[in-house]
């Protein structure tokens, strides 16, 4: 990375490279001397944000954040618009940055780059340098500054998860910051997986008059308690057994499996990347985990491709009023009959 790009004292990443130089170590070293690079640089404005800067003063994770800025690989902004690429492993130990394409009305394009929950916009893309390439952004990823309530409402990929939740007030929750919450939040994929297994439950599901027992599906995802669990703490916690957490409806019983694999560079000078990857066992299922620890400033999301749904769920026939009340109806008949 020339000086010409990174360290003009007036130029619009400038604070991004004094970050690295005074709290990054030997990251600087390391970015000049791979021969593909391409660096996700926050603005200056990004850099001043009051949350940001409290970062600064822990070093160790100001390293953490810097390297999931930079992947090692040459990433023009075509490659992702063309939708070859949708997520791709960072420096950073087991993080990936995805990559989202937003059509606008007048056929422009928008695109996003998440990182540690961080969901920031491309806003000058394909700045060349000696080794690669950089890419402007408007936020710093890894340092989240929403709550699981915005995340949801915000993040196409969890649409449905968020529709759903609207229902019988249970998203509200998500907004209190007292709280720390663990939200395994299915992606859409996943509930079009579970329309395919139980398509008569799932359109029940997205009908009003079922709201009751979406909710307490939604509560099966949800662990509400005075800390997160990550997923390598869940893996650690399972390494020889099933880990067992209080969900908001009953208890999740889960055993956490990594993944990994090796992808080949596009050319030989780029570095064959480890992606690392979860897998969770839910009621003898394995789903994957298709983002892992979306930090939130109230918890932390993890985003499966599986709906924690069980056969006990779908016997939900005939009109919802009966299902939901047929329970009391039937304790109403025997109480009737020993009378």
């Amino acid at each position: 990375m020339g000086k010409s790009t990174m360290e003009k004292e007036d130029g619009p990443v400038y604070k991004f490279y004094e970050t690295i130089r005074d709290f990054g170590d030997d990251i600087m070293t390391t970015i000049n001397r791979l021969h593909d690079v391409t660096l996700f640089a926050p603005s200056n404005a990004a850099l001043e944000e009051p949350g940001v800067q409290h970062i600064l003063q822990d070093k160790r994770r100001v390293k953490e954040i810097l390297n999931l800025h930079y992947v090692k690989q040459r990433l023009p902004l075509e490659k992702i618009q063309n939708k070859s690429i949708s997520q791709i492993p960072t420096a950073a130990d087991r993080k990936k940055l995805y990559f989202n394409v937003v059509q606008g009305p007048a056929g422009n394009q928008t695109i996003t780059v998440e990182g540690g929950g961080v969901n920031a916009t491309v806003v000058t893309a394909n700045i060349a340098a000696t080794n690669g390439i950089i890419h402007i952004i408007d936020r710093v990823l890894g340092v989240p500054y929403t709550t699981v309530l915005d995340k949801l409402r915000t993040d196409p990929m969890l649409n449905s998860t968020y529709f759903l939740g609207q229902r019988r007030g249970f998203n509200e929750q998500l907004n209190d910051t007292t709280k720390r919450f663990t939200y395994f939040a299915p992606r859409e994929q996943a509930w079009s997986g579970a329309n395919i297994s139980y398509p008569s439950t799932i359109k029940k599901l997205f009908m009003q008059d079922f709201s009751y027992h979406t909710k307490q599906i939604l509560e099966r995802h949800l662990v509400v308690a005075d800390q997160v669990y990550t997923m390598a703490k869940l893996r650690e916690m399972s390494i020889n057994e099933s880990v067992t957490l209080t969900s908001a409806r009953d208890t999740l019983k889960l055993r956490v499996k990594e993944l990994s694999e090796i992808r080949l560079g596009d050319d030989e000078n780029s570095i064959n990347p480890v992606i690392f990857g979860y897998q969770i066992e839910w009621e003898g299922k394995w789903i994957r985990v298709f983002r892992h620890d979306v930090e939130c400033t109230n918890g932390i999301i993890h985003v499966i491709d599986g709906v924690f749904l069980k056969d006990s769920d779908v016997r939900v026939t005939g009109d919802a009023s009966l299902a939901s009340f047929a329970p009391h109806l039937i304790i109403f008949l025997i109480a009737k009959w020993l009378l």
